[in-house]
């Protein structure tokens, strides 16, 4: 009676405390955690007098980046898992106490079925009290569980490591997005800076051209011309006002504080045009298949997947179960009212191997797919280095092109403003022209080089590395070197399959009928 109470007792307060919610209540629940989100990130601020560098962008990212940490806390998640795995492997240990009264006698009679009639008493009897205690504690352990925590374990191990590749990459590409805002922002910073000043002189030059089309200077044509070229450039310099807020805005929000558009940049970077050495390109492939997280990620994938194999093996074989009891019971009737008892029991589902089989050969299958899927990933992953590597060539020589363009309107501009040949408002409006048009090729010159920039981070990102330093790279051939050592006798006999894969496949084709009726529909 007293434990039905308390069973009853349970099911009201999992009631209560798991009840199901409706559609209201979700909606309230959004309200609140609306307003707890939005004043969590009003806290999340920077000094409004603060000028970050680029240095300072990255490590606000690596350490705000509400994203990262989701993949951190996946990895610690991984983590437990992996603990929970490994204790799979103690015994199973119950205790068990009973408590038992019934109301009347349990009594039986027992009846005589062969053979003649002996002495003895077939009325009816018992042999236990109404209430009775069972006290038991049975310790088991099965062989067959035992292996497959174990590898269980194993598994989770591999997991774990592979939560961490994929924090590492979050990381990696998260430093080569606010590297690409940091500079947008940089150079639209220093855009706003030339194209405050050129602006202003913008609107003067309106008032300078209806003035002299209104005293006849120069015909309708002319001023529709002029202020439409005005307009035109007065649209672009104020998109870069409005790329600035926005990039401004997302450059806050990888930092992981309040999105808004008062944040301000270091952009003397922008001062220098730096020159970055780089391995050669073959050097470069090879650095990145042994860096880059997604091959790890693919390798470890693949070594679950040989773990869930052996599992396979293991059910293969008998359960066996070892236990040992303890039992304690105060029925007076008994004649030992405590005891042990100790034993080993095996059972085996011989129907289910076929189906054991079956999984094993799917699972060998699965690996052999996980090693192409590999070997497609390193391929991918070598093609977009070298499309990263010819990206920086092409931006370096793009900001070259616009720095020459721009030299070429700067020096034009100091010979007029420096020359005696600027007189009257229609060399004004020319003037005016040619400044707004130099201040263009300055930004388009910086933004390449910001671009340039972001170029030799992307080849980083791609490489899987953070800095590639000459230490680096001379450790990583030396890696290199003595893998290819190790390996040189692996890679021989694969040669020598691949020659002679190669030349069976040519024999076959040599052999094998023309059908030259399937080639002339081709032709045709």
């Amino acid at each position: 009676m007293k434990k039905s109470l308390m069973n009853l007792l349970v099911v009201f307060i999992a009631i209560a405390l798991f009840g199901c919610k409706s559609y209201e209540d979700y909606k309230n629940e959004r309200v609140e955690s609306a307003i707890k989100h939005f004043e969590r990130a009003q806290y999340t601020d920077l000094p409004t007098d603060k000028v970050l560098s680029l240095k300072d962008c990255i490590e606000l990212a690596i350490e705000n980046n509400v994203d990262l940490k989701v993949y951190s806390l996946e990895e610690k998640v991984s983590h437990e898992m992996r603990t929970s795995e490994m204790l799979g492997m103690l015994p199973d240990l119950t205790v068990s106490d009973s408590y038992v009264h019934r109301d009347n006698v349990a009594a039986s009679s027992s009846k005589q079925v062969h053979g003649t009639q002996g002495p003895g008493n077939y009325t009816y009897s018992t042999s236990q009290d109404k209430t009775i205690n069972y006290f038991n504690v049975d310790l088991a352990l099965s062989v067959l569980d035992f292996g497959l925590a174990f590898v269980n374990g194993l598994q989770e191990n591999d997991r774990m490591l592979l939560r961490n590749q994929r924090f590492r990459r979050a990381a990696q590409n998260l430093v080569l997005d606010t590297v690409r805002v940091y500079f947008q922002v940089a150079s639209a910073q220093r855009a706003i800076d030339i194209t405050e000043k050129l602006l202003a002189e913008c609107k003067e030059t309106y008032q300078q051209i209806d003035k002299m089309g209104e005293d006849g200077k120069i015909s309708p044509y002319r001023a529709f011309d002029e202020v439409s070229k005005f307009i035109d450039m007065e649209k672009r310099l104020t998109n870069y006002v409005r790329s600035f807020e926005n990039s401004c805005v997302e450059l806050r929000a990888l930092l992981g504080i309040y999105p808004n558009a008062n944040i301000k940049v270091d952009d003397s970077v922008l001062d220098k045009v730096p020159e970055f050495t780089l391995p050669d390109i073959q050097l470069m492939e090879q650095i990145a298949l042994m860096k880059r997280p997604e091959l790890f990620e693919m390798d470890m994938q693949r070594h679950v997947n040989v773990l869930e194999a052996r599992k396979t093996i293991i059910t293969m074989f008998p359960n066996v179960k070892i236990f040992y009891d303890y039992n304690e019971v105060d029925n007076s009737y008994l004649y030992h009212n405590s005891w042990r008892e100790m034993g080993i029991r095996s059972a085996y589902n011989l129907l289910k191997l076929p189906q054991k089989i079956s999984r094993y050969r799917a699972l060998n299958k699965q690996i052999e797919a996980e090693e192409y899927r590999t070997y497609a990933q390193a391929i991918a992953i070598m093609a977009q280095v070298r499309i990263a590597h010819a990206n920086l060539l092409a931006t370096k020589e793009r900001y070259d092109i616009n720095n020459r363009i721009n030299s070429a309107y700067t020096k034009n501009l100091q010979k007029v403003e420096g020359g005696n040949d600027v007189s009257g408002e229609v060399s004004q409006i020319n003037v005016s022209h040619m400044k707004l048009s130099t201040a263009e090729t300055e930004i388009e010159k910086l933004l390449a080089l910001g671009n340039y920039y972001v170029a030799y981070f992307r080849i980083l990102n791609t490489l899987g590395m953070e800095n590639l330093d000459t230490a680096t790279v001379d450790e990583i051939k030396a890696q290199l070197a003595e893998a290819r050592i190790n390996a040189d006798a692996e890679l021989q006999k694969a040669r020598e399959e691949y020659e002679e894969s190669r030349a069976k496949k040519e024999e076959e084709d040599a052999n094998k009928p023309v059908d030259w009726k399937w080639s002339d529909e081709i032709i045709n």
